[in-house]
């Protein structure tokens, strides 16, 4: 569909609600059936008007590990420098590597590793969130 195409109210509302189910942000179901923003937008406030019940939209989650956008972030890169015997810490022999990032929160402390499923950790994070 383009949005080109003239639809009936019926039609917008079939469209709005397909969206609001689908579980993507408005933004993501138009960029994935060729709609325009503005054109969503203005049907949704058309279809108020006539007092169609718009369910409401998915809020954007910032922590959405599933979302394609990828942040970038400038790090850099310091070489190693090695410390003198002296100073360098003895290593814990319970030292566990087999994670990438940990989330302390309160007493709950979380540990992740490369292989978790991103669906979890999203909304194990928004779960997290909630309680802040």
């Amino acid at each position: 569909m383009s949005d080109l195409t003239y639809r009936s109210k019926e039609e917008w509302y079939a469209l709005i609600q397909e969206c609001r189910r689908s579980g993507m942000t408005d933004a993501q179901w138009c960029l994935a059936h060729g709609i325009s923003r503005h054109t969503f937008n203005s049907a949704i406030k058309r279809l108020r008007k006539c007092a169609f019940a718009i369910p409401p939209r998915k809020p954007q989650d910032v922590y959405d590990l599933t979302a394609p956008m990828q942040e970038v972030v400038k790090l850099d890169i310091v070489p190693d420098a090695t410390m003198p015997k002296a100073e360098m810490p003895s290593a814990s022999p319970y030292l566990d590597n087999s994670h990438m990032i940990e989330i302390t929160f309160g007493d709950i402390h979380i540990s992740l590793s490369n292989g978790a499923d991103p669906i979890l950790v999203s909304k194990t994070l928004s779960i997290l969130r909630s309680y802040s």
